[in-house]
């Protein structure tokens, strides 16, 4: 019996060993694919990441537009931006006749742009000057800035009565009899 057992001993202890050679094999085999695994994230992020720069490059490649339309302008000399005129009027839009009558009532050198209706200003908006490369929209912030650029005050021989007056004249047409 001992010889026996010292067969079942001995066959145990090599099983044991082959087990663990096995399980050694399955270890470094996990590790093999884990690493392969790793390697291959590495590889895909990598990629990813060429590939956002890509993109980043492409978005940053357009030139930034003009802040100004007219490049070649002449220092104090304002260019009014309005619809296309008609034979009969200088505008169909009376926000444009305002400021083209205040422009003349200023006594300020300007020119109409005829830009086909190309441009419209930041805000979308016509009319729109440009003076000294810089754009201003809006014909009431336009009458204000250039009146406060240029010194000139067309109220400035007015009442505080007429000047309320003339606010609510204002105001009444331009809110209410607008189309």
């Amino acid at each position: 019996m001992t010889t026996e057992t010292e067969t079942k001993v001995v066959e145990q202890t090599e099983e044991k060993e082959e087990v663990k050679e096995e399980v050694k094999k399955e270890a470094e085999a996990n590790n093999a694919e884990e690493k392969s695994d790793d390697k291959a994230e590495k590889a895909d992020k990598e990629k990813k990441e060429e590939e956002k720069k890509e993109v980043k490059a492409k978005k940053e490649a357009p030139p930034p537009k003009p802040a100004v339309h007219k490049l070649d302008f002449e220092k104090e000399v304002v260019y009014l931006y309005q619809f296309t005129r008609t034979p009969v009027l200088p505008s169909l839009s009376p926000y444009c006749l305002k400021v083209e009558t205040w422009l003349r009532l200023a006594n300020l050198k300007y020119e109409n742009v005829d830009h086909k209706m190309k441009y419209k200003s930041k805000k979308g908006q016509l009319p729109f000057v440009e003076v000294n490369g810089e754009e201003i929209a809006d014909s009431a912030i336009i009458i204000k800035e250039l009146g406060s650029r240029y010194s000139v005050d067309l109220d400035g021989g007015l009442t505080h009565e007429q000047r309320n007056v003339a606010h609510a004249t204002i105001s009444m047409i331009e809110n209410h009899f607008a189309w």
